[in-house]
């Protein structure tokens, strides 16, 4: 796939995001083939766009999402900072297509994880690592199929990021539960899912590692400031509009979110 071929991937991708409309799929034409074309087309697709990165949300962490998607491995894509929002935010249902709500934790970087040769262990990324957050993927596709498209065309679309809302942070994260503590995702007062931190992968630190070494031998690694989101503890969950979407992680918090009409 050539350079150009990318970009007018990209451009078609975010045309249709500008005009907020539903495509079949990205033309034949300029479709990228594999995974490594998906995320080239991804890197082109914000740096048309122009927007600052803000971190990095984490698909198909598990194997049988990844068997659902697909591919073989977790799936990545950018947090876009014009589209990250603090807990108690409203946003217009009509701005999502399938606004998907997921119940996640979010790690803020305190230092970098730049590429390397040497993969990251576990220990490394955890010392990074300087808070750990209570937090709400929301995604969305610009496909009419929504996530059953082939993988390079899902990551593309910035494998489905669409927002990130940040909560309270975990009181002494280190110590505390992650992977058992319960989480409950409400919509209108009404428990619609319910799961664990271990959902994501065993643990939601895990997905992290292996997003530290994709990026390290992608070239650009993680940068501090960064927030990280590791998959839902609580699935997906289609929202309807207007309602108010509550994702209560017990001791550690809740993060709220509001779509309007």
């Amino acid at each position: 796939m050539t350079p150009e071929k990318t970009r007018e991937a990209a451009r078609f991708l975010l045309s249709a995001r500008g005009d907020h409309r539903l495509i079949e799929a990205i033309p034949e034409a300029y479709r990228p083939k594999d995974i490594e074309e998906g995320y080239a087309v991804q890197d082109a697709l914000v740096a048309e766009w122009g927007v600052d990165v803000g971190g990095w949300k984490i698909g198909a962490s598990t194997p049988e999402w990844q068997k659902k998607v697909g591919v073989k491995e977790p799936i990545a894509g950018r947090l876009l900072k014009p589209f990250m929002y603090e807990s108690g935010v409203e946003l217009e249902g009509r701005a999502f297509h399938i606004r998907i709500v997921e119940s996640e934790y979010g790690f803020h970087l305190g230092r970098d994880l730049p590429a390397r040769d040497k993969p990251y262990t576990r220990e490394e990324v955890e010392d990074a690592v300087d808070a750990v957050h209570c937090a709400m993927e929301l995604a969305d596709s610009r496909y009419k199929a929504g996530l059953a498209v082939d993988p390079p065309s899902l990551i593309a679309d910035n494998a489905i990021g669409a927002a990130f809302v940040c909560g309270p942070a975990v009181p002494n994260w280190r110590k505390a539960d992650l992977a058992g503590n319960p989480v409950k995702l409400l919509v209108d007062g009404k428990v619609v899912a319910e799961g664990k931190g271990e959902e994501a992968g065993g643990h939601p630190i895990l997905p992290m590692v292996w997003l530290a070494n994709d990026r390290r031998k992608r070239g650009d690694g993680l940068k501090a400031g960064m927030f990280v989101i590791t998959s839902s503890c609580t699935g997906v969950y289609r929202c309807a509009s207007p309602a108010k979407a509550v994702a209560d992680y017990g001791p550690f918090g809740k993060v709220e979110v509001t779509f309007t009409a």
